[in-house]
């Protein structure tokens, strides 16, 4: 089971509670235990001073005593303009923090989140622990063939956001033809969305669909 957050989603508190009810329960949930639970939280956009508060809060709130992928969330600093050098500098030094988390036992994996070739070299020159994953948009409106080029020969695993375009790809906003025609050739029934969460699963992408309707939530598993 696989549970997705970050600081800047602002529910890692409500994610907390139920998961220690589960933890302190687990009879309820026919006999689920911290080992069948994959939690991925992310450090925000914040300054390098800030790194270990910012995880202990987040470990905190979801009353966890590791972290199962802990992620740099974006490549840029809070406040800071995109051209900044402390940017960069910040990126070294926070990954480097986690790192150490790394060490410590508190996570166990590390990886970012919508960086770059351009972020990942630098990265990769300097890390003693690889990153794990790559957190990032893709779908056929943006396959980023570049990127997955690159995390594929360096052992990165992808992980795509957004795999049905933001809705548009499945809302009739941007309908991609060859999606459609699967969806009505197929030998049973299938949504729109499940043929482009195939799409990324056939493309080595792991793949972390988001919705609010249960019976949404039941097809695209």
């Amino acid at each position: 089971r696989a549970v997705d957050t970050a600081a800047v989603y602002r529910n890692e508190d409500a994610i907390g509670r139920v998961l220690q009810r589960i933890l302190d329960d687990p009879a309820s949930c026919n006999g689920l235990k911290r080992s069948d639970i994959f939690i991925t939280t992310k450090l925000g956009k914040c300054h390098l001073a800030r790194y270990r508060r910012a995880f202990e809060t987040s470990r905190r709130k979801l009353n966890l005593d590791y972290i199962d992928l802990y992620l740099i969330h974006w490549p840029g600093t809070q406040k800071l303009p995109g051209d900044d050098p402390r940017n960069a500098e910040n990126r070294a030094g926070s990954y480097r923090a986690m790192e150490e988390l790394y060490r410590q036992g508190k996570v166990r994996a590390i990886g970012v989140s919508n960086y770059t070739v351009r972020h990942l070299e630098p990265l990769l020159a300097t890390a003693t622990v690889k990153p794990s994953v790559l957190q990032t948009e893709l779908h056929p409106l943006w396959p980023d063939k570049e990127l997955v080029t690159f995390c594929r020969q360096h052992h990165i695993q992808l992980e795509a956001y957004s795999s049905l375009g933001e809705g548009a790809l499945v809302d009739g906003r941007q309908p991609l033809p060859a999606v459609e025609q699967a969806v009505r050739e197929a030998d049973h029934p299938l949504t729109t969305a499940q043929v482009l969460l195939r799409w990324a699963v056939q493309h080595g992408f792991a793949v972390i669909p988001k919705s609010t309707t249960p019976k949404r939530i039941a097809e695209n598993i």
